[in-house]
């Protein structure tokens, strides 16, 4: 089937989240929206974006398609429907149902991108975290129900939809995740690296280990810590901890104490909080190792950007994380300190596999493009307009 000119309305505003802080699924959506508009400029007949939030820095191609289109609850085309609206991030907590899903839209064909099923999959841990917003975060749900095509970013959210939505296969579409050079271009060699990381972070000690993550339950920082304590001594002392995310003084000084506890010595672990990009890309570089120890992952974005700047990486063979590393020689049970320890200290004693490591990253950067998922993006479109406009909402109420 053929789309039309003008066929789809994007509602970008998850580039605008201010929790994902334009990392994460605000990337993705960035990065996403752009190879769409590289791709296939005519089928774009919009991209919505929240008045009261300040555009993306790294959103200048939005403003310069002319397709950019303030957007609420209230705002309708001006010229006509669109016959496909993607919501491409359903769950921005500050946004309520109507915002997400205007009434003017439900005449028309609902895509949706899906990243992962986790506060459903793992209720326990988050409804405790998440109070009210895990109540609200379910009810949403029902917006994957009414869609005629979720989008997922990988095999793996795929199945968990198709099993715990219990979606028809012929209504999700696997468009996958990638990665530009948007980030690793902000530092071409790890000579560069090297120099800015001592300029910027110089408590930062060569050979070190990295971890780029978030707080939550499922990024298993603790269980990082207890997989590090169980390293010989002498192997910290060579490779120390750099820990990079956002952390209150109150988390930073648990994680502290934490370690203490566990045998980790202070000189081994270094905690930098939230850092830019551009010193990002310098760890991501330098670091001896890039170690991913989520329990869940929709996909694993941290993995792809640590990949195209060259980093070896070792993950865990869980969820969706072994579609994108490509060599499966690293990884452990995160759930095992033991085992992410025996995998971290078999990685580090053999040069020979960090630079397989180094070469798998490289090539799975090469295979997991933008191009690649906005061409997925396209098919799934054709399937949404295929799928018969009353059929699939009767099977939503």
């Amino acid at each position: 089937m053929d789309l039309a000119p003008g066929s789809v309305w994007l509602d970008a505003r998850g580039t605008q989240s201010v929790g994902h802080a334009e990392r994460g699924i605000a990337r993705y959506v960035l990065e996403h929206t752009e190879a769409l508009l590289d791709l296939a400029p005519e089928l774009i007949g919009w991209i919505g974006l929240n008045p009261d939030l300040p555009i993306p820095e790294a959103g200048g191609a939005f403003e310069r398609s002319g397709k950019l289109a303030w957007q609420d609850a209230s705002t309708a085309p001006t010229e006509g429907t669109p016959p496909l609206y993607h919501v491409m991030s359903p769950f921005e907590a500050e946004l309520e149902l109507d915002d997400i899903w205007p009434r003017w839209s439900r005449s028309t064909r609902l895509v949706v991108t899906l990243y992962d099923l986790i506060p459903l999959i793992m209720r326990e841990e988050y409804s405790a975290d998440w109070g009210y917003w895990a109540t609200a975060w379910i009810a949403r749900l029902g917006l994957m129900r009414a869609a005629h095509q979720v989008l997922t970013i990988s095999e793996h959210t795929a199945e968990d939809a198709i099993e715990h939505l219990r979606l028809p296969e012929n209504r999700v579409t696997v468009i996958g995740s990638g990665v530009s050079d948007r980030l690793s271009s902000l530092v071409s060699s790890r000579e560069e690296a090297t120099a800015l990381i001592r300029t910027e972070l110089p408590n930062v000690r060569p050979g070190f280990l990295l971890y780029v993550g978030g707080l939550d339950y499922r990024k298993n920082l603790d269980g990082a810590l207890r997989g590090y304590a169980e390293l010989p001594q002498a192997m910290r002392d060579r490779h120390q901890f750099v820990i990079v995310c956002k952390l209150p003084y109150h988390r930073r000084v648990s994680l502290r104490t934490f370690a203490l506890d566990l045998g980790i010595e202070p000189r081994n672990l270094l905690l930098t909080g939230f850092v830019p990009d551009r010193t990002l890309a310098a760890l991501y570089r330098e670091c001896e190792l890039f170690v991913f120890p989520s329990l869940y992952e929709g996909a694993g974005l941290p993995i792809l950007e640590a990949m195209t700047c060259g980093a070896p990486v070792a993950a865990s063979r869980a969820s969706a994380m072994p579609e994108f590393l490509g060599d499966p020689a690293a990884t452990f049970d995160p759930a095992d300190p033991v085992d992410i320890a025996r995998c971290i200290r078999e990685v580090l004693a053999s040069p020979a596999m960090l630079e397989a490591l180094r070469e798998s990253s490289r090539r799975q950067a090469r295979v997991h493009t933008w191009r690649r998922v906005a061409e997925r993006t396209v098919d799934g479109y054709e399937r949404a307009l295929s799928a018969p406009l009353a059929e699939v909402k009767v099977a939503a109420s």
